[in-house]
């Protein structure tokens, strides 16, 4: 299994669980899908954590069907809860995706993939499966959406930017930060083209790709 750090977060009594960063980023998150998501099918959001994002998402998006996943059965559970809470017809029950391992989905499964502040969570190596993996889950002309915190080259885009990342690497030296320009190549390797780079809120960026 990957390594992974879970996000902090609060637990209501019916099982959902809220965290902080994804309370901020969900309503700029959802301008910015509007122009990158295709207008109709599946999309695969990988390391969905609480599923705060996923129910906000499937309400905002309801011609799209939303499949969440997460590699934590804590997380998933919280992801059953806000789906139950939710009663939205369009949010799946989440799947169980390591992107350490081969995903348990169909070729052609999605029209797009979508992650978010997965990348600095994982080592390297997992960077360029991930995309490998994406490829296959989705159809022709797919997308692939990746939101998160990026070096420029080899520079920091604030010195917060720099703190988290040290802090990160302090806890397991093969994670942090990558860059947008390495990120973008293992992304073109595995088959992708690039689309757009979106400035987001706190120097975060959203990558857009296409199969």
């Amino acid at each position: 299994m990957a390594r992974h750090i879970v996000q902090t977060a609060n637990q209501a009594a019916d099982g959902r669980r809220t965290a902080p960063a994804a309370l901020r980023n969900v309503g700029p998150l959802i301008e910015a899908l509007r122009v990158r998501l295709p207008s109709k099918g599946r999309v695969l959001e990988v390391a969905s954590g609480t599923g705060q994002h996923a129910a906000a998402f499937a309400q905002a998006f309801p011609e799209l069907s939303w499949s969440p996943s997460d590699v934590d059965p804590g997380q998933r559970e919280s992801i059953v809860a806000w789906q139950r809470e939710s009663g939205l017809k369009n949010l799946a029950e989440p799947l169980a995706i390591d992107v350490s391992a081969p995903w348990p989905v169909a070729r052609g499964f999605a029209e797009a993939v979508l992650t978010i502040n997965l990348l600095h969570l994982v080592p390297k190596p997992f960077v360029s499966r991930l995309f490998e993996e994406a490829h296959g889950a989705l159809s022709e002309g797919g997308r692939m959406i990746v939101y998160g915190p990026f070096l420029r080259g080899a520079a920091y885009a604030s010195e917060g930017d720099r703190a988290f990342d040290t802090s990160l690497r302090s806890r397991d030296p093969a994670i942090g930060y990558k860059s947008l320009e390495a990120v973008s190549d293992m992304a073109i390797a595995a088959g992708f083209a690039p689309i757009a780079v979106d400035a987001m809120p706190a120097n975060n960026l959203l990558l857009t790709f296409s199969r």
